[in-house]
């Protein structure tokens, strides 16, 4: 905003709150609010006075731009957004599913690739880490194999017979 954008956002405070409006308060303003767009200034000068009866400070004029330029931008994409959906909805009739055709690229890859080996995909060194981690692996104390038929814990020979 240039300085005669913030004369008119101060005009406009002005008429809410009966202030008054030098070249001091123009040229503070201005540096303040300088970044901000001039439409979304004067917007929020009449939003604040609509909901708030503390004297306007710059600091509300740049959280309420803030909050118009957010708002416009989430309209904008949403409306970009439902424009796409339509767009693909409309043009649904040429999709269609890829699936197969994926599975038999991928077939006819693994064909030419043959098996493969592990070791080959790993670094060098997680293999010889691995190698070493299992040759000095110590088992595991508590391990008792794999779970009985009936699941543990193992019935009583007392339970067994009733």
């Amino acid at each position: 905003m240039n300085a005669t954008d913030i004369a008119n956002v101060l005009a406009k405070a002005a008429a809410f709150d009966q202030r008054t409006v030098g070249q001091a308060d123009i040229l503070a303003w201005h540096e303040a609010l300088h970044d901000l767009d001039a439409a979304d200034a004067l917007a929020a000068v009449t939003r604040h006075y609509a909901s708030s009866e503390q004297r306007l400070m710059p600091v509300h004029v740049r959280r309420i731009a803030s909050d118009l330029a957010r708002e416009r931008h989430r309209v904008a994409r949403e409306e970009a957004e439902r424009l796409a959906l339509e767009a693909t909805a409309a043009d649904a009739v040429t999709v269609r599913d890829r699936s197969a055709d994926v599975a038999d690229m991928l077939a006819t890859l693994r064909d030419r690739l043959g098996p493969s080996d592990p070791s080959v995909l790993r670094r060098a060194e997680w293999v010889r880490e691995e190698r070493l981690r299992q040759r000095d692996a110590v088992p595991n104390p508590h391990y008792q194999g794999p779970p009985p038929p009936g699941g543990w814990p193992i019935p009583a020979a007392d339970d067994q017979t009733a």
